[in-house]
Protein backbone atom coordinates (compact mmCIF):
# COMPACT_ATOMS: atom_id res chain seq x y z
CA UNK A 1 0.00 0.00 0.00
CA UNK A 2 0.90 3.55 -0.75
CA UNK A 3 -1.00 5.36 1.78
CA UNK A 4 0.37 3.49 4.65
CA UNK A 5 -2.93 2.60 5.95
CA UNK A 6 -3.55 -0.70 7.42
CA UNK A 7 -5.81 -2.99 5.37
CA UNK A 8 -8.93 -3.16 6.84
CA UNK A 9 -10.23 -6.60 7.57
CA UNK A 10 -13.56 -7.99 4.92
CA UNK A 11 -16.60 -10.36 6.22
CA UNK A 12 -14.79 -13.40 4.58
CA UNK A 13 -11.84 -12.51 7.34
CA UNK A 14 -14.55 -12.20 10.70
CA UNK A 15 -16.23 -15.34 9.62
CA UNK A 16 -12.84 -16.96 8.88
CA UNK A 17 -12.30 -16.12 12.59
CA UNK A 18 -15.39 -17.25 13.79
CA UNK A 19 -15.34 -20.69 12.50
CA UNK A 20 -16.31 -23.50 15.45
CA UNK A 21 -17.32 -20.93 17.79
CA UNK A 22 -20.81 -20.48 18.71
CA UNK A 23 -23.00 -17.48 17.70
CA UNK A 24 -24.78 -15.50 19.96
CA UNK A 25 -27.51 -12.64 18.77
CA UNK A 26 -26.16 -9.48 20.03
CA UNK A 27 -29.65 -9.17 22.35
CA UNK A 28 -29.70 -12.32 24.10
CA UNK A 29 -27.92 -11.21 26.97
CA UNK A 30 -30.32 -8.67 27.80
CA UNK A 31 -33.61 -11.44 27.08
CA UNK A 32 -34.51 -11.34 30.49
CA UNK A 33 -34.85 -7.69 30.95
CA UNK A 34 -37.58 -5.42 31.21
CA UNK A 35 -36.43 -3.79 28.42
CA UNK A 36 -36.78 -6.33 26.09
CA UNK A 37 -40.33 -7.50 27.30
CA UNK A 38 -40.97 -3.85 25.83
CA UNK A 39 -38.61 -4.44 22.70
CA UNK A 40 -40.27 -7.93 22.12
CA UNK A 41 -43.44 -6.26 21.65
CA UNK A 42 -41.71 -3.85 19.05
CA UNK A 43 -40.88 -5.05 14.96
CA UNK A 44 -38.09 -2.74 14.87
CA UNK A 45 -38.05 -3.07 10.81
CA UNK A 46 -41.66 -1.45 10.93
CA UNK A 47 -41.52 0.66 14.35
CA UNK A 48 -41.69 4.92 14.21
CA UNK A 49 -38.08 6.73 14.19
CA UNK A 50 -39.48 7.85 17.91
CA UNK A 51 -39.61 4.74 19.00
CA UNK A 52 -36.32 3.32 18.08
CA UNK A 53 -35.24 6.33 19.23
CA UNK A 54 -36.59 5.81 22.83
CA UNK A 55 -35.34 2.06 22.58
CA UNK A 56 -32.25 3.24 22.21
CA UNK A 57 -32.26 5.37 25.09
CA UNK A 58 -33.01 2.76 27.40
CA UNK A 59 -31.07 -0.19 25.92
CA UNK A 60 -30.01 -1.96 29.13
CA UNK A 61 -26.57 -2.17 26.93
CA UNK A 62 -24.09 -1.62 24.77
CA UNK A 63 -24.48 -4.01 22.82
CA UNK A 64 -28.18 -3.64 21.96
CA UNK A 65 -27.55 0.38 21.63
CA UNK A 66 -25.12 -0.63 19.02
CA UNK A 67 -27.30 -3.61 17.41
CA UNK A 68 -30.59 -0.49 17.35
CA UNK A 69 -28.49 1.78 15.85
CA UNK A 70 -27.45 -0.56 12.76
CA UNK A 71 -31.18 -1.13 12.39
CA UNK A 72 -31.56 2.80 12.46
CA UNK A 73 -28.48 3.10 10.09
CA UNK A 74 -30.03 1.18 7.55
CA UNK A 75 -33.74 2.36 7.75
CA UNK A 76 -32.45 5.91 7.16
CA UNK A 77 -30.57 4.40 4.05
CA UNK A 78 -33.55 2.82 2.97
CA UNK A 79 -35.87 6.14 3.33
CA UNK A 80 -32.83 8.32 1.22
CA UNK A 81 -33.12 5.75 -1.47
CA UNK A 82 -36.74 5.08 -1.21
CA UNK A 83 -38.32 8.48 -0.06
CA UNK A 84 -40.50 6.69 2.21
CA UNK A 85 -40.11 8.70 5.22
CA UNK A 86 -38.31 6.84 8.62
Amino acid sequence: MIDGFKKLPTATDFSKGAEGKEVVHPLKSVASTDWYQIFDQVDPFVASHDELEELWKNAPSRRAQDWLTGVMDTRRMIAVVTGIKF
